[in-house]
Formats: structure tokens, sequence, C-alpha cells
């Protein structure tokens, strides 16, 4: 995954970093942490259930361990719930299938928000397709979500969405620009549906311990040569389930070297909100 996601978001080096504060891209991203401002103060999920969809997944297992820590209830899905169990603990399974429609049926009953943080992977199982999993899985859970009015559905997309580039490249990559095509179309139908959302677009992913490192969030798709831990992923979906100025807000977020750590947990408010169609 590591890899896939290297190359999705073009990325130049991981020692990048270590002078990205000269970089003319992130300038805006630290200009919207800039002057210290309190982190705004969110409204208690304690209590309320929160489907994550994908919990078993390296960034849906610490949206888990997060969500749980604020007293919610985590509701997952697998194919397989006795696997999952072992995985993933404390959590309500249902055994339910993204890419079978049927299976989705009332599965967000009883839900209160929704982290999508499933993503398609055809190299190993080749029913997993970008169109199955990342377009109309998403839209078959926008429209259970529709049915029963859950509050906020935080989908976690990817950087280059809007720069597939289909036709060049060799087949890997040819198939990596199936990926981001699908999850715009699974994007598009979220932003359409009337829910209240957040999309989050990461760049290259990789497995380090969060909170190491700033978070930048910049509007739209962009294109930033760099990485942000799995870690830090969970972190500001989680915060985006509850954070009034994430509401309608499409972000790219990437980690950055900036002496003030948790800067990002303001820059939600300095986010255009998506233009309506």
């Amino acid at each position: 995954m590591i890899k896939r996601r290297a190359i999705i978001a073009t990325v130049a080096s991981l020692a990048f970093f270590g002078h990205c504060g000269n970089v003319t891209v992130v300038k805006p991203a630290h200009a919207q942490e800039g002057a210290a401002k309190p982190a705004p103060v969110l409204p208690s999920m304690a209590g309320e259930t929160v489907l994550v969809a994908g919990a078993t997944g390296r960034v849906g297992k610490v949206a888990v361990e997060l969500l749980k820590a604020q007293g919610v209830k985590v509701k997952g899905f697998s194919r397989n719930i006795d696997k999952a169990k072992e995985e993933v603990k404390d959590v309500q399974w249902v055994k339910a299938d993204v890419r079978d429609p049927k299976t989705l049926k009332n599965i967000t009953k009883g839900v209160d928000r929704i982290i999508f943080a499933v993503g398609s992977n055809s190299f190993k199982d080749n029913t997993n397709t970008p169109d199955l999993v990342d377009n109309k899985g998403v839209a078959v859970l926008v429209d259970e979500a529709r049915k029963t009015g859950v509050k906020q559905f935080v989908l976690i997309s990817s950087v280059g969405v809007t720069r597939p580039n289909v036709a060049e490249g060799t087949d890997f990559q040819k198939v990596m620009a199936k990926v981001l095509s699908n999850k715009l179309e699974g994007e598009n139908y979220l932003r359409a549906s009337g829910l209240n959302y957040t999309v989050i677009r990461p760049v290259g992913l990789w497995n380090r311990d969060g909170g190491q490192n700033p978070i930048g969030i910049m509007q739209g798709d962009v294109e930033v040569p760099g990485m942000i831990t799995r870690a830090d992923v969970a972190a500001v979906a989680v915060n985006a389930l509850v954070n009034p100025d994430a509401k309608g807000k499409t972000v790219t977020i990437f980690n950055v070297t900036h002496p003030q750590l948790d800067g990002w947990k303001s820059a939600f408010a300095g986010i255009p909100a998506d233009a309506k169609n």
C-alpha cells in the first residue's frame, strides 16, 4: 500500500520535508496554521455510534482506537467476522462486503456518523476492483446513510484524483489511474448527496507514529510531493466527524516540518467550502 500511495502522490523523496518550509507549494498551508489559534472545542461523540468502513485496515484500526477513547461505539463490517474480531476488538461487527450492495442494506441503522477508509486493491484480489470499491461501494453506503439520516460522512480518498492520466504510462500506472478516476466518482457522488461530508485526500502514506509532525491542510487536490502517516490520516478523519469547520470541504493533507505541532486542528476554518453545482 505504501508503494501504491507513493506512486499516486508522485513522491520525490522521503527526505523532502526536512526542507519543506522553503518550498512554495507548502507556504499556503503554513499560512493557514500561521499565528497560533486555539483548536476548536468539538462536540462530544460519547455514546454515539460511528461506522468505520475499513476498520481492519491500517488507517481504520487507528480511527477505531481514537473513537473508542472518546466513548464512541464503533460498528464495522467484514466478510470474515471471526478474523475481524481477532484483529480489532470491542467493535460491533456485521457480516457484509462493500462490493455487494445487498449485504450493506440497513448497515447504517443506528449509526450517527461514518468514516469510509476502504480502498480497492485489485493487485491482491482481482475482484477488489476500483469500480466496485472506490466508486460504487461509496455510493451504496452514501445511499444507506441518506436513508437513516447520518450526521456526517468522512471519505478518505487520495491526492491525484483530478489528475489520473488514464491513457499514459505503464500498465501498472494505468491501473492506478483507474483507481484515482473511480475515487473521484465516489467523491462526486458523496458531494451531490445532500449529506454533511468531508473528503480527505492524503498524499503518500507511511507507517510511523502519528503526532510527530504537524499536518498541513490545503483545499482541493494539491500536488504536494510528500508523505503523511496513516495515524495522522485517522486523526484528521475522526476530527472531521464533528468539526463544524470541516463540513462540506475537500482537502489535501500531508505532514510538514513546522514548530506548531497541533496547528492543523484550527486549519479547517481557513478552508473554503466546496462550490455548489
